[in-house]
């Protein structure tokens, strides 16, 4: 609800432009950049539930400070907005790269794929009840209305997670062959220590081509699609004159194609293989995207969202699964923020530079720019390892 209600209530609040929207969307990003390889650290030795319930609690105190802000003040400053994004932004980092490490410690190996392509159906059935309930708040109410609504569902989640079981603590064997836990970095006390133990995740991620490429592809597709992000919903909402509850509606098409796009997942991978699924979903994103643009219209925004998150769904369930088979256990939660750091970190240049795209070569055609050169993120795979694929998935473990 928070990815519509926090651009909206800058734009209807205080008339953001593209530029604004633009750098809002960077300060939600830029956390990854600052903290990603120290909170991988962190997240191999502390407890991933203790984790994820006390930075769901932060983000749910931020957010309250905005539709409190609204109420006793009718207004909420765009320095608010921007610093409440930051905060917000920095406590997903640890619930981002929690998440991630705690799966594979979960689920059996040989279903990490089918995990994984399940994990994203569950939230692509959020999108499609989230996105228009989002929409139908800020239209009825107000965009920190659902910001509120947003606060609540956020509470239920930690609420749940005490009854989450899992057989693994972290540090323990996620997979076959992974190698034995690490001494843990922190112990010494010493800045050089807790640095070394902080990159020795990138230092992995550097070396493993298949995992490398798989990274640089994601980190291009996304900057361009931060890029694209920053300018998408002001286009709906200014230059197209949707109302938020057709903002809502529109947007939800995205769920209908990632669920297709989860579902069909796996066949598509044992028809093409590895290497070509990620290839071919990459250009059906970058395709999807492009339509937007190109043709305006409500239909034509809908089945935009629609292709693009079919493609996005197909590459994340199997984007995903390299880095759980691949990764030794032992430095887990450091390899993804490493993962992290580099794609989301790189994000908020994106973003800005969207914005800035945006102000200087008006939205439409900023927005058709960065749909091609989202395309370009294939190039990595082809170059590499994984395009010489063509099972559905890796058969490596980490040794």
């Amino acid at each position: 609800m928070t990815t519509l209600a926090l651009p909206l209530t800058a734009i209807h609040l205080n008339h953001a432009n593209s530029f604004e929207t633009g750098i809002l969307l960077a300060c939600g990003r830029m956390p990854y950049l600052l903290l990603g390889l120290f909170v991988g650290l962190l997240v191999d030795n502390v407890s991933h539930r203790l984790l994820l319930m006390a930075a769901n609690m932060v983000i749910a105190l931020v957010l309250s400070t905005i539709p409190l802000a609204v109420f006793w003040n009718g207004h909420v400053s765009m320095f608010h907005l921007y610093t409440a994004a930051t905060l917000v932004g920095a406590a997903m980092v640890i619930t981002d790269i929690t998440f991630l490490s705690w799966v594979p410690a979960i689920v059996p190996h040989t279903l990490w794929v089918k995990a994984q392509s399940r994990l994203e159906l569950g939230q692509s059935a959020a999108m499609i009840v989230g996105l228009p309930l989002a929409g139908w708040l800020i239209a009825t109410f107000s965009a920190p209305t659902a910001i509120v609504a947003n606060i609540v569902a956020l509470m239920l989640m930690t609420a749940l997670l005490p009854y989450v079981t899992t057989g693994s603590q972290p540090g323990t064997s996620m997979a076959p062959h992974a190698t034995p836990q690490a001494p843990r970095a922190t112990s010494s006390g010493t800045l050089r220590r807790i640095l070394t133990g902080a990159i020795e995740g990138a230092q992995f991620l550097l070396h493993t081509p298949p995992l490398r490429a798989a990274t640089f592809a994601t980190a291009t597709l996304i900057f361009f699609y931060s890029a694209y992000s920053a300018l998408f919903i002001l286009y709906l909402s200014g230059s197209l004159q949707l109302t938020p509850e057709k903002i809502g509606i529109v947007t939800s098409f995205a769920a209908v194609g990632s669920v297709t796009g989860a579902l069909l997942s796996g066949i598509a991978a044992r028809w093409l293989g590895l290497g070509r699924v990620l290839v071919t979903a990459i250009i059906i994103s970058a395709g999807g995207a492009l339509l937007c643009p190109l043709l305006q219209g409500e239909i034509t925004v809908g089945l935009s969202q629609s292709i693009m998150w079919f493609g996005m769904q197909i590459y994340n369930v199997h984007q995903v699964p390299i880095r759980y088979t691949l990764s030794p256990a032992a430095i887990h939660g450091r390899i993804n923020a490493s993962i992290r750091t580099l794609v989301w970190g790189l994000a908020p240049l994106g973003a800005v530079l969207g914005g800035a795209c945006g102000t200087f070569l008006g939205i439409r055609l900023s927005l058709l720019f960065a749909a091609i050169l989202m395309a370009l993120a294939a190039i990595w795979i082809v170059l590499s390892p994984l395009w010489k694929v063509r099972t559905p998935q890796l058969s490596q473990k980490p040794g």
